[in-house]
């Protein structure tokens, strides 16, 4: 019968379980893990320049506060739009999305003039970075399931690693 020949095919699952972990999937920790890593900056570098414009702007607590907030703003918007877009339209386009607007917001709020317009670029660099979620995903569709836990975890160290570095470069 031409509709029963399951046998002579392979799902997903059992094809990555007999592919394995190789060079793509490699490649692929090491793309995740720099988005992951250039993410991790980008939120801990928050505990750094709160401080730093408080004395260089004079502002007022509420002042200094309200860039972290803004950039927490930025991840509850970003999570829900980037992780939509991601879905709909693919993970590529949403990893281009998150790569792209963190790294852009970043740069730009780097030579920012002014206090309101550094609010809303780190808010623009939260929305970004709220698309971390998209790296992992993406990551872990060519990781065989019964190997997925211990390769996120792997993966996990790209953040510990971008916090390291962030704080020995502040």
């Amino acid at each position: 019968m031409m509709g029963d020949r399951q046998s002579d095919g392979y799902t997903v699952d059992e094809a990555l379980s007999s592919v394995g972990f190789g060079t793509f999937q490699g490649l692929a920790l090491v793309f995740a893990g720099i988005g992951w890593f250039s993410d991790a900056m980008e939120i801990t570098l928050l505990s750094f320049i709160g401080p730093a414009l408080q004395s260089e702007w004079s502002l007022s607590p509420t002042e200094e506060s309200l860039l972290s907030t803004a950039v927490f703003g930025g991840m509850i918007v970003g999570s829900y739009f980037l992780g939509f877009i991601a879905d709909a339209y693919g993970r590529r386009m949403g990893i281009r999305g998150v790569a792209m607007t963190t790294f852009a917001a970043g740069l730009l709020s780097a030579f920012s003039p002014d206090y309101k317009s550094l609010v809303v670029l780190r808010f623009l660099v939260g929305f970004g970075a709220a698309g971390g979620h998209v790296y992992s995903a993406w990551f872990l569709e060519f990781i065989p399931t019964s190997n997925r836990g211990a390769w996120m975890l792997v993966m996990s160290f790209s953040w510990i690693i971008g916090e390291l570095l962030e704080a020995s470069l502040a």
